[in-house]
């Protein structure tokens, strides 16, 4: 995968971003959390090491992490209350960054999503021939081996 300049941010641009950096891998999420945050069907992700992602102004976002443990955290805009980031925190892993493709101006120099999580939940089926996981646990393994296999480039 090649290096990535992109920025984006929510729907009011009251938060900002920029990428300068790799993604690590792309995928869709067909989660109940995940349909709520993004008020979707599915939402359409990118991960990225956090320190290749820069933002304005952190405390415009406001964090909820939506289950325990709080390893993921999900952000609003405080001031349009729509969608920003997320942060991942994995212990003994490098800080991550989710980027919602929705709040990119431009997502087109991203990879294309590579398998989808979270398939049993699914509001309408894909219409790709992408890898399916289904259950929690095959979805987690899924999201792990991908990101296990990133890190090591």
């Amino acid at each position: 995968m090649e290096r990535v300049e992109a920025s984006g941010g929510c729907a009011c641009g009251h938060v900002r971003y920029a990428t300068k950096g790799t993604p690590l891998f792309r995928a869709y999420c067909h989660c109940l959390i995940c349909q709520e945050y993004n008020q979707a069907d599915r939402a359409d992700i990118i991960v990225m090491r956090s320190s290749d992602v820069e933002m304005d102004a952190a405390d415009r976002i406001a964090f909820k992490s939506y289950r325990a443990p709080p390893i993921l955290q999900r952000g609003k805009c405080r001031r349009c209350d729509g969608v920003a980031l997320e942060r991942m925190r994995i212990p003994l892993m490098p800080r991550l960054t989710i980027l919602p493709a929705q709040t990119l101006d431009d997502s087109g120099g991203f990879p294309s999503s590579s398998f989808h999580m979270f398939y049993h939940r699914r509001v309408t089926d894909a219409d790709d021939a992408l890898p399916r996981h289904s259950t929690y646990l095959s979805s987690q393994l899924a999201f792990s081996s991908r990101l296990l296999r990133a890190l090591r480039r």
